[in-house]
């Protein structure tokens, strides 16, 4: 009986070695949808490691499913990687949630100081408590941001509940990437 319960054991903790190792591959080619879905699966089955819960913040932070980092960010407290990859998806979630407020609300941001990431949502947040933007419109609300060589355009879209709209546009005025908050 033992020694089935021993098989058994091993088949599964080889099935999950295996399908961690397909995940790494999966971020390697930068399939970021994959990683953090089938990630947050295995966090939310009990996978407590903190180099993987980095991997997978890492890939929802690229796809801007910004809210499951909160999850994460609580988990990430033992090793300095994994205080550093919390506080990273913090400053991301509460950039969020200014951005947000700043949109919809016309909250001041001006005295504000959080840390500083390469995420669009730091671009777009340095920018605005810097007042290096351009109102377009007021009704319906949009923004631009000239960012070196990069337009940053910001609008609200009156869904229930309302998104706030990021399109980046390259020097050749070419849009490159879209997000949506809300």
């Amino acid at each position: 009986m033992k020694k089935v319960i021993l098989i058994g054991l091993f088949f599964v903790l080889n099935l999950e070695a295996k399908s961690i190792d397909s995940l790494i591959k999966s971020f390697q080619k930068k399939d970021f949808k994959v990683v953090c879905q089938d990630g947050m699966r295995k966090f939310k089955g009990g996978n407590r490691d903190e180099n993987f819960l980095g991997m997978v913040g890492v890939a929802c932070a690229e796809i801007d499913y910004i809210n499951p980092l909160a999850d994460l960010q609580k988990a990430l407290k033992v090793t300095k990687a994994g205080r550093n990859n919390a506080s990273y998806f913090a400053t991301l979630i509460l950039q969020k949630k200014f951005l947000y407020q700043f949109m919809l609300d016309g909250i001041d941001l001006g005295y504000l100081r959080v840390p500083d990431t390469n995420h669009i949502l730091s671009i777009i947040f340095r920018n605005l408590v810097m007042n290096k933007y351009v109102v377009k419109s007021e009704s319906p609300k949009q923004l631009e941001i000239k960012d070196g060589d990069k337009t940053i355009i910001i609008y609200i879209v009156n869904s229930t509940p309302k998104k706030v709209m990021v399109d980046v546009y390259n020097g050749t005025g070419q849009k490159v990437s879209n997000h949506w908050y809300r």
